[in-house]
């Protein structure tokens, strides 16, 4: 746990903040500009590392307990096999297969549990089972891969294996359109969730790719949204959504209605505990230059957000370093 003495709620009182995983570092315990994150099926949290331009090192996909123990890392910067440049997504299929979208390199690559690379496929382009800067991406009932195309204004669906089956969407403001669209989250009943980021606002599909629903418009409100990224489905319906410059994670049900938001309230992880435990004349200059420690505690672009069977929401703050964790209640 953190060493912060006083749980807090969410907005609306929907959600208790748990613990946080996170302390920059380009190597082994820590992470560096976290884009995604993936929930695999040996109960481990999978955090995929973007870095910065000029901390190629520090590009990896770190494998941490959600208590924040950490346990390995894989891939590398590079254009080569089992290497990525700007990862956008990470997430597993039914035969915990990892997949990492690069809108980069304008590819998908996959590995194993252990890391080990196994194969990739896509290249730049706007025809079937082309791209041009692959973003979120999901897994449906059937485990067809769904990648959100963003600067193609589209959504594909492929096999596991690469191969194109269908598509929809275009550029526009109407419904079952998108400008920019970025990640994307299918629920228990198969339907397809987009955040449609030039447009702020989430779009609803069934699993053929017909348009449903669309909520959210461009503001700081209850409901509005600043450039939507990630987002995910729980077991419950219930939806949620990381508002990118509001600084904050919004929650709503199944029908699209608001709920909840999430705004962080993070304390010190084990990781940065045991750094500064080892490093003691640091943690003195640090008290002196975070006299107003509030809005650190705070999101700072959240990015990414899970949810595991025991109701822990996972959110990847990524120009914080770290994953925050909130329980839900009720």
């Amino acid at each position: 746990m953190t060493t912060q003495t006083q749980q807090q709620l969410s907005v609306r009182g929907h959600f208790q903040y748990h613990d946080v995983v996170g302390l920059l570092s380009a190597a082994g315990p820590g992470f560096s500009g976290p884009m995604s994150i993936a929930l695999g099926s040996d109960n481990l949290l999978y955090v995929a590392n973007r870095a910065n331009p000029n901390q190629t090192e520090a590009v990896r996909v770190t494998k941490c307990t959600k208590d924040g123990d950490y346990v390995d890392q894989f891939a590398e910067w590079g254009e080569g096999e089992g290497q990525y440049t700007w990862v956008n997504a990470i997430e597993f299929n039914r035969r915990d297969e990892l997949y990492l979208s690069d809108e980069h390199i304008q590819r998908i690559s996959v590995f194993n549990m252990d890391g080990r690379f196994l194969r990739s496929f896509g290249e730049h382009g706007a025809g079937n089972g082309q791209w041009d800067r692959p973003a979120g991406i999901a897994f449906d009932p059937d485990d067809n891969l769904l990648v959100v195309d963003s600067l193609n204004h589209r959504v594909q669906k492929l096999t596991s294996q690469g191969r194109y089956i269908a598509q929809w969407g275009s550029y526009g403001e109407s419904e079952g359109q998108f400008n920019m669209p970025w990640g994307i989250a299918i629920d228990a009943a198969g339907n397809h969730y987009v955040t449609d980021w030039r447009n702020d606002r989430v779009e609803k599909f069934d699993s053929e790719g017909r348009f449903l629903m669309a909520f959210g418009s461009t503001s700081s409100g209850e409901g509005e949204f600043n450039r939507p990224n990630g987002i995910t489905v729980d077991a419950e319906g219930d939806i949620y959504v990381c508002d990118w410059l509001n600084d904050r994670v919004q929650v709503f049900d199944p029908h699209g209605g608001f709920k909840d938001i999430l705004t962080g309230h993070s304390g010190t992880s084990k990781w940065a505990r045991d750094f500064l435990d080892a490093n003691p004349d640091i943690e003195v200059k640090l008290d002196l230059a975070t006299q107003n420690i509030e809005p650190k505690m705070r999101f700072f672009r959240p990015v990414s957000v899970k949810v595991d069977q025991d109701h822990r929401v996972y959110v990847a703050d990524c120009y914080r370093h770290r994953v925050q964790i909130y329980q839900k209640l009720g």
